[in-house]
């Protein structure tokens, strides 16, 4: 299948890289067009590459990618959103994620595409606005050539480990400080993409802690690295893919969280059984090959056209557009105005940069 794909630049911050890697491998043709990058990526680390200005339209990215497409395809956050959406004469499909922590984003983002996957199934009921079979459940998976157990398995000097956001959350530092002064913890900081694996396969429990009822990456990650996956106990799908105690072990509080920390450390056997048939599930039922077979197979089997965009008039169309600059403008904003942020940032004189930048404005849409 020959397929555009817009995602974030520099990618570590969605599982894009992965996809790409995975579709590739698997003998599709892919055409990557990206956004340039928002300042605070490259001081993260990311990778650097060349990306697009905002208002490009479709049929541009066409003519670059030297073929026919089967399908456009976006995963969030980030990626950019070609004008002429609405008259694509191929599928066009998103995989969105953080539906539980802004869900009215990714409702607005859901109207530029025929199929929408979630990654969370407790929120396929909101997305109302397609035809019935346009929106689906589509879970994480892995890529099991990069995220696999280390060549000696016995080999896990971290006791727990822990990846994820911590400068928002008390809670999770208190846990993490207590549970660091006991065992054997993984060095808390920002780990990008390709770390997390060695970070996973070096652990023996991987403790998760969802920010809601997401059911996120590390679900997926510390069983495909042979971690015991130790998560809170939550209706969110993973009692539907997985089983408790079998697969992965639970906890509804923090004092069962830090019990069931002791008694596995305590019984290693215990333990690494249920890593093992965690690691064989994920094998068997949950590679990122058999998502991407998903999504394109729902796709093939329905090719119509379900983008709540395409039935849009002209000037519904614009204000759509409309509020997707709006949204971007946050991280891409003008270059005139992004020098008026950096300026305020830094406490420097602002105020005079803010005429020359208003004038650009006004003669953008008056010249």
């Amino acid at each position: 299948m020959n397929i555009l794909f817009t995602s974030l630049a520099g990618q570590d911050l969605t599982q894009s890289l992965h996809y790409v890697r995975v579709m590739e491998r698997m003998g599709h043709k892919v055409f990557r067009f990206v956004l340039a990058h928002p300042e605070e990526n490259l001081t993260r680390g990311f990778a650097v590459e060349p990306g697009y200005a905002l208002e490009t339209p479709l049929e541009a990215f066409v003519r670059l990618a030297g073929f026919e497409p089967d399908l456009l395809l976006y995963i969030e956050p980030g990626g950019l959103l070609p004008r002429g959406l609405e008259k694509a004469p191929f599928p066009t499909a998103a995989i969105l994620c953080d539906t539980h922590t802004d869900l009215a984003i990714r409702l607005n983002y859901a109207r530029f595409f025929d199929h929408v996957f979630l990654y969370h199934c407790n929120y396929v009921k909101y997305f109302t606005g397609h035809p019935a079979g346009f929106v689906h459940w589509l879970p994480y998976a892995c890529d099991l050539e990069l995220f696999k157990p280390a060549p000696d398995p016995q080999e896990r000097p971290y006791e727990v480990a822990f990846v994820g956001q911590l400068n928002s959350d008390k809670a999770r530092r208190r846990i993490l400080k207590a549970i660091g002064q006991k065992y054997s913890l993984n060095p808390q900081k920002y780990y990008l993409q390709s770390e997390i694996p060695g970070v996973y396969s070096q652990a023996k429990i991987v403790l998760n802690m969802p920010l809601a009822d997401d059911l996120n990456f590390r679900t997926f990650e510390a069983m495909s690295c042979g971690a015991l996956l130790l998560t809170r106990r939550i209706a969110n799908g993973q009692e539907l893919l997985f089983e408790e105690d079998r697969h992965y072990v639970a906890y509804s509080d923090e004092q069962e969280m830090m019990d069931k920390i002791a008694y596995y450390l305590d019984y290693p056997a215990a333990r690494e059984a249920i890593a093992a048939a965690g690691l064989r599930e994920v094998q068997e039922n949950h590679r990122l090959e058999q998502r991407v077979e998903e999504l394109l197979g729902k796709v093939q089997a329905n090719p119509g056209q379900g983008a709540p965009l395409r039935n849009y008039s002209q000037a519904q169309v614009n204000r759509q557009y409309a509020w997707y600059y709006e949204l971007m403008r946050r991280s891409y904003p003008m270059p005139d105005f992004a020098l008026v942020k950096q300026a305020r940032a830094k406490k420097q004189p602002w105020l005079p940069l803010l005429l020359p930048a208003l004038r650009s404005v006004f003669r953008s849409i008056f010249r």
